[in-house]
């Protein structure tokens, strides 16, 4: 097996750096259920700046966001919003009677109109709109929503709303999503979904942008298409960037990140001159610019690997441990001759040509298989068919020799069913020993360190974290375990910790990881 390099985008941002302060805030405290997330936190953006935000999962990274954004108030502290020109400043806590203003309330809505924008780790498109009605909406000034100008003067709003769309449609080009522009929100592969959240952050006229994960469920081409819009950003309207990113995107943004930020103990460290780190070695298995470090964890040696390539792109990478499988193991999982649709249009099941086909793989006890696609290829269409959350057009699903295709997802959990979404989608209110009560596999979370919290307190890494415990099996019949890009909101430590967690499951199981073509395996 021979892992080839892929070329790091050349782009930089150094020079965009002003001198103009277009965020400050001081003595910023936050805690949650007596736990200090943040403790006298002070920071200060300059315009053009490229900040990549660090820390472990649960440092509060995106609780820092969630507060610099409105959609959280924080214990105490001051926020002064300097980009637009009418500055706007916070203080906490905040008295009853500044709520009573109307002109002046802290909310998203309102930061927003001091240039502030934002995009999540979970993609928030409205589905049932197309991608340019999910732009164009974000622009300021839609003439048409005042009735005495939609009555009055028609062909005026008509014309601006126009050339609100054409501006949509320009922006989609960028981003490499021409030919999309009707394509419904719900329709769209995580990896695209993401890409039009910035799109519309930026034409709603953001100064500065704080992006969680932008990188993560992008393949190669994506990650291009998003830094090259970004870089001109940056470089042509100065535009001021906070990143939070998984730590094996780094590398990506070596060109373009000018400011770091470590968050720690709940304060900020900031550094001008730090490099990106570059990651040669977890406890001592190599790593490359170009694999996930967790594959070689996976692998083992490189003779237990094979790989294949599929249609439109796509790879399908298995890994089969002496310890755990063997000839005569029994398939896990059969699929044959699927074909799936996202409304009209076919997406599981297409050959080389776009002709519907069909779409085989058979997983034998023992197997760990990657399955690596373009975003679009139909990677969560995948796997919300063979859980039972989205209707197949023709084929057959075997899991553990019984046929599931026509089956209720609760009736493939029994027939040996295992999955870990992308997103991860649980109960916020309740505590993460409740929700793991839940799971058939409620026993292995039980070392998880944060099991009397309540969900709505994790953050993005800690989900994920209760997610795949809660998806990985520890006894019982064969399962087919599914996991949608599970390692997107950890860090390196916990990517290792879950890595062995998985390699430590039942030898009669199959897993199946669904991720973007970043990398190359062959």
């Amino acid at each position: 097996m021979t892992i080839a390099a892929q070329p790091m985008l050349e782009i930089s941002a150094r020079s965009t750096v002003g001198s103009r302060v277009v965020l400050r805030a001081q003595g910023l405290r936050k805690a949650f259920g007596g736990q200090r997330v943040l403790d006298d936190l002070d920071l200060i953006l300059h315009e053009g700046e490229v900040v990549l935000l660090r820390g472990e999962n649960g440092s509060g990274k995106t609780t820092l966001l969630n507060i610099l954004t409105g959609n959280l108030e924080p214990d105490t502290g001051t926020i002064e919003y300097l980009a637009d020109s009418t500055p706007r400043s916070y203080s906490f806590p905040r008295r009853w009677w500044q709520e009573l203003n109307p002109f002046d309330h802290f909310t998203p809505e309102f930061v927003a109109r001091e240039g502030i924008g934002r995009t999540w780790q979970d993609v928030r498109l409205f589905g049932s709109q197309s991608l340019r009605d999910n732009i164009a909406v974000a622009k300021p000034g839609h003439s048409g929503e005042n009735p005495l100008v939609a009555l009055l003067a028609p062909a005026r709003a008509n014309s601006r709303e126009g050339a609100f769309n054409s501006q949509a449609d320009a922006m989609l080009a960028r981003l490499g999503l021409a030919g999309r522009e009707q394509s419904s929100g719900d329709m769209v592969s995580l990896g695209q979904s993401k890409r039009v959240a910035i799109a519309r952050a930026v034409v709603a006229g953001a100064k500065i942008l704080f992006l969680d994960e932008p990188l993560a469920g992008l393949d190669r081409k994506g990650i291009t298409d998003v830094l090259t819009l970004l870089e001109s950003l940056v470089r042509e309207a100065k535009l001021t960037l906070v990143i939070v990113e998984h730590v094996f995107n780094f590398v990506h943004l070596h060109h373009l990140v000018n400011v770091h930020w470590m968050l720690e103990s709940g304060r900020l460290e900031k550094n001008h001159a730090e490099p990106i780190p570059q990651i040669d070695s977890i406890d001592g298995i190599p790593v490359t610019i170009a694999a996930p470090s967790w594959f070689s964890q996976l692998a083992g040696s490189p003779e237990h690997v094979t790989s294949e390539r599929l249609p439109r792109g796509a790879t399908l990478t298995r890994t089969r441990r002496p310890d755990h499988w063997k000839p005569e193991a029994k398939p896990v999982l059969e699929i044959k001759g699927l074909i799936v649709n996202r409304g009209a249009r076919s997406v599981i099941g297409l050959d080389e040509h776009g002709d519907p086909n069909g779409f085989d793989l058979t997983l034998h006890q023992g197997e760990i298989a990657i399955l690596q696609a373009p975003n679009g290829w139909g990677k969560s269409t995948l796997f919300d068919a063979l859980c039972g959350n989205a209707p197949i057009k023709r084929g057959t699903i075997a899991i553990n020799g019984s046929t599931v295709e026509s089956t209720p997802p609760w009736i493939r959990a029994q027939t040996g069913l295992a999955a870990s979404p992308s997103a991860a989608k649980l109960f916020p209110s309740l505590k993460v020993s409740e929700v793991s009560r839940l799971s058939p596999h409620s026993s292995s979370t039980g070392s998880i360190p944060f099991a009397s919290r309540t969900i709505s307190s994790l953050s993005g890494g800690e989900k994920q974290r209760t997610l795949l415990r809660m998806a990985l099996p520890d006894s019982g019949m064969p399962q087919l375990v599914l996991l949608d890009e599970p390692f997107a909101m950890l860090d390196d430590i916990a990517t290792r910790q879950a890595v062995e967690a998985i390699i430590g499951t039942q030898p009669h199981h199959a897993i199946l990881f669904l991720i973007p073509a970043n990398h190359s395996f062959s």
